[in-house]
């Protein structure tokens, strides 16, 4: 018996995240949505058990039942791709309106009614969001000062970096230092706004990941000269040699974070022996940093790094 639903079912099939409302419009009763064969991601919002909807579905939903709305804070930076902290990857969905509008109210939500320039909202693949620059200010109400950096400095990432691993995917940078300037002044008596102020002079251009801006701020919260990032070290003919995540270029002083994936892939980690070879040849002292160095033994990382730069005369 063929099922008198079944267009409508396959129309609905080319999203994989829709509202009831669209449903009823194609047709479909209250009781066809009470099967088995859909997932409830929230009031009024369905999708094809086992479809894979993902957040970017969910949110482009959410926001399509009440134009205007947009996804912010960690839900946006999780959109953009931006690291943040395992507590704030599982969070509820955060929802922002402009002022004047009322207040998201749904299970499995925290909205917020905001002033929202025209900038500060925008729409990727169908996805409404908060941009880059509005998105780490709001980020500044829930994370520390590390993770807030580490999240600005993915934001400043060098052009020709892998793209972060997103809904969105665009090209680096996602914003600049001049945009991040502006929305934080536009954003004065926000929540966190003191912390922002503090992290953006600490943000840089060029770092390839979280923990690469966690190291930098161990090494200048202990004192120590700040490092250069991700700058290319050429040899006497002017070729490129390596591009260490941290150096002293003065002192033939380079600095590597190797995250896990380096230590699981043997031809990741024969390349990674073969550059530090290749700068070793060039006198240069290669010093090596892995999660741990972050944590447990962080005042080890910062004394072998203190020594090497004793050894060179910059104590």
């Amino acid at each position: 018996m063929v099922d008198p639903y079944a267009e409508a079912l396959l129309r609905l099939h080319l999203t994989r995240c829709f509202s009831v409302g669209t449903a009823r419009r194609l047709g479909l009763p209250p009781h066809v949505l009470r099967r088995t064969a859909f997932t409830r991601e929230s009031r009024s919002v369905r999708s094809f058990a086992g479809s894979g909807a993902d957040l970017s579905d969910v949110v482009a939903c959410l926001g399509g039942l009440s134009p205007g709305t947009v996804a912010s804070h960690t839900t946006a930076a999780l959109l953009w791709g931006l690291p943040l902290p395992r507590r704030s990857q599982d969070a509820p969905i955060h929802l922002t309106r402009p002022s004047g509008a009322a207040q998201p109210r749904r299970s499995g939500v925290i909205g917020h009614v905001s002033r929202l320039r025209d900038v500060d909202a925008v729409t990727v693949y169908g996805v409404p969001l908060t941009s880059p620059a509005r998105t780490w200010c709001d980020l500044a109400a829930q994370l520390s000062l590390t993770e807030l950096v580490a999240a600005g400095d993915a934001l400043l990432r060098r052009p020709d970096a892998p793209r972060l691993p997103a809904a969105t995917a665009l090209p680096n940078p996602l914003t600049g230092l001049p945009e991040l300037t502006t929305t934080l002044a536009s954003r004065s008596g926000a929540r966190g706004i003191a912390l922002a102020r503090k992290a953006l002079p600490l943000l840089r251009t060029g770092v390839d990941s979280a923990a690469e801006s966690r190291l930098r701020l161990l090494i200048v919260g202990a004192g120590l000269p700040e490092p250069e990032v991700n700058e290319w070290i050429l040899d006497d003919q002017g070729r490129r040699v390596s591009r260490p995540d941290l150096q002293y270029r003065a002192r033939r002083i380079a600095l590597e974070y190797e995250g896990e994936h380096h230590l699981r892939d043997a031809h990741q980690w024969a390349h990674d022996i073969e550059r530090d070879e290749r700068l070793q040849r060039l006198g240069w002292t290669v010093l090596r940093f892995t999660k741990i160095h972050l944590g447990s033994r962080r005042q080890d990382a910062v004394a072998r790094i203190r020594r090497a730069l004793e050894s060179c005369g910059a104590s």
